[in-house]
């Protein structure tokens, strides 16, 4: 029985050694690059409330903030619409779909790219007149 189940152990260590690697991989960015401009922002937030005063600032940053919460809030809703009207199919095979295509993107690289053939398209001389 061991002989038979060793490959689908393989497989999910394999599985979830990747998904170790992206966990990891999302936290150094999140540690090295996020929170450093995190803390950065909110340095800059206390300089400008001691400059302009803390009531000007204050109003600028609930203006931006309920700006681009709204728009969030409308690309959120659009998403979420757009999923609840997929099939489970399509939900279920598209993340399979999505890491076969990033595998295979890394792995191999066309020798002509879809830009060069439109570019070389788009701008051929005109033919000259006979």
């Amino acid at each position: 029985m061991d002989y038979l189940l060793a490959p689908v152990f393989w497989v999910f260590g394999l599985l979830a050694s990747i998904v170790w690697w992206i966990f990891v991989q999302i936290l150094w960015i999140v540690l090295w690059l996020l929170l450093p401009l995190a803390i950065l922002g909110f340095v800059a937030l206390r300089v400008a409330e001691r400059v302009l005063g803390q009531e000007k600032v204050r109003a600028w940053v609930k203006v931006r903030t309920q700006k681009y919460g709204s728009s969030a809030s409308k690309r959120l809703q659009r998403l979420v619409f757009a999923l609840g009207v997929l099939p489970i199919r399509v939900l279920f095979w598209f993340p399979i779909y999505a890491v076969w295509h990033s595998i295979v993107s890394l792995l191999w690289r066309p020798k002509w790219s879809p830009w060069q053939r439109a570019w070389a398209k788009r701008w051929k001389a005109a033919p000259k007149p006979r």
